[in-house]
């Protein structure tokens, strides 16, 4: 087939695809899971062929595959192995820029002197060391754990060829916030018009997936997400950047751009409300403080700040009493302390004498739910930490711990130097952006383990390529 020209490949191609229409159709008579799975075979296969021959577009495959695999399994009414997919599709993107060896910026980044490339291999380190453990390991829990954190690294490896100028930057965030408001659409639809058929016997079929989404003000939307959380943090985050893009002068961005921008806003702020995640609606003011404080002498960003308080004086204080969107949002900033938040407060009591007497930790997989999974019996099973810095402290130690916040650091720090050296003004605002929006989960942290969620962690990853390129190549 290769010694042919390249027409007649073409054609041969065509002829392929025309005899497996009537194939299919008469397996699908025959024998209709047959059928199915001959579908999704051959998908699945020119998916991965498309993510071979061009990675970047691999890339963007990934993330949106990424995204909806969770809207997906509900579809397909069981659980299905959804990391295998996510690791196909990586593997095979990471395949095809090996083929075409990358791009030559990638060689730029000094992967050996970078601080936040160096918190990122002792992080590794400190995983491996898990393995001598005395407390707690589990060969299987610990190669679970280890195959998450190197997925996030090999997709960074991939977006650091992927973002080789501010064109191929501009295009990833003109295709996440698409991505994302198709998430904030779906959201509203599921709040205006309930859930759909599939989603609810989903959640009947595997109720222990939904505990912390069914509440008594109603049910949290998760959208196409994994849950309520990982999207409410995502729109948190949207949200912020979008804001911040919405103070660009009118020579670097229309008004017809603001206006689909705002109504962009509007829905990402209408999702986050539905979604019940206390922890963004805090995320929000927090993520804006560190662009106000960059951008005092503008007077964008003076209006901007004014219509948000605006907003959040009439949500907070308005004679609104019914709506139970809006009391679960006053009560992430004025209610008392409810019963969820005083069971956090005694886990946390009850881990404190465990961090000092270990100072290494406990393993990883052994604290909340992986424990009974992994490690039953171990004194921190079912230890329900609903904190990424707790987590983090208690099975990696004090040195994992200080590695996790240094590693928000030197993000945050790389963002404010690039939007200071750069001279673009949609540019600074979108470094400000990130450095904005890695502030909020460096405090969404505290209250969710934020950033090991799969949407947020591919969100932190691209932001980290991004923030290394752009160190390396502009400024």
């Amino acid at each position: 087939m290769f010694a042919l020209d390249k027409n007649k490949r073409t054609w041969l191609i065509v002829l392929l695809w025309l005899l497996l229409i009537p194939a299919i159709a008469y397996i699908a008579a025959s024998d209709y899971k047959l059928s199915v799975m001959v579908v999704v075979g051959i998908l699945g296969l020119s998916t991965c062929i498309l993510c071979v021959m061009y990675y970047k577009l691999g890339f963007y495959i990934y993330i949106g595959i990424t995204m909806i695999l969770p809207m997906l399994e509900r579809l397909s009414g069981s659980e299905m192995s959804t990391g295998v997919v996510m690791d196909g599709l990586l593997l095979c993107a990471l395949l095809g820029c090996l083929l075409t060896r990358g791009d030559p910026t990638f060689r730029k980044v000094n992967f050996l002197k970078d601080p936040l490339l160096v918190t990122t291999y002792l992080y590794l380190l400190v995983i491996i060391l898990q393995v001598a453990n005395p407390y707690g390991f589990n060969p299987t829990g610990w190669a679970i754990f280890m195959r998450v954190i190197m997925r996030n690294v090999l997709f960074l490896l991939l977006a650091l060829n992927v973002f080789n100028n501010m064109k191929d930057v501009h295009t990833f965030f003109k295709f996440w916030i698409a991505l994302c408001t198709a998430a904030a659409l779906y959201a509203c639809m599921q709040q205006w018009f309930g859930l759909m058929p599939f989603e609810k016997a989903y959640m009947a079929k595997y109720p222990k997936l939904f505990n912390t989404t069914i509440i008594l003000s109603g049910i949290r939307i998760f959208s196409f997400m994994s849950d309520a959380a990982a999207f409410g943090i995502i729109m948190a985050c949207n949200i912020v950047i979008c804001l911040i893009l919405m103070t660009a002068s009118i020579k670097t961005m229309s008004l017809p751009k603001k206006a689909v921008l705002l109504l962009v806003i509007i829905f990402h702020l209408l999702a986050l409300g539905y979604s019940g995640t206390r922890t963004g609606y805090v995320m929000l003011p927090v993520g804006l403080m560190l662009f106000f404080i960059a951008n005092l002498q503008k007077r964008n960003t003076i209006l901007v700040a004014m219509g948000f308080g605006f907003v959040a004086m009439v949500i907070l204080f308005g004679p609104f009493h019914g709506n139970p969107t809006i009391i679960r949002v006053r009560t992430a900033f004025l209610g008392k302390q409810d019963e969820s938040v005083n069971v956090r407060d005694r886990n946390r009591a009850v881990a404190q004498p465990y961090i000092y007497s270990h100072p290494f930790g406990g393993g990883v997989m052994t604290t909340g739910g992986n424990a009974l999974i992994f490690h039953r019996g171990h004194p921190l099973a079912n230890l329900q930490t609903d904190n990424g810095y707790l987590r983090g402290v208690l099975e990696t130690g004090w040195l994992g711990l200080i590695l996790m916040v240094a590693n928000f650091y030197f993000l945050i720090q790389i963002a404010v130097s690039n939007f200071f050296k750069l001279r673009n003004e949609l540019d600074k605002l979108l470094m400000i952006g990130i450095a904005a929006a890695v502030f909020e989960m460096s405090l969404a942290q505290y209250t969710q383990d934020a950033s090991t969620l799969v949407e947020s962690a591919i969100m932190l990853n691209a932001f980290t390529a991004i923030l290394l390129k752009i160190k390396y190549l502009y400024t």
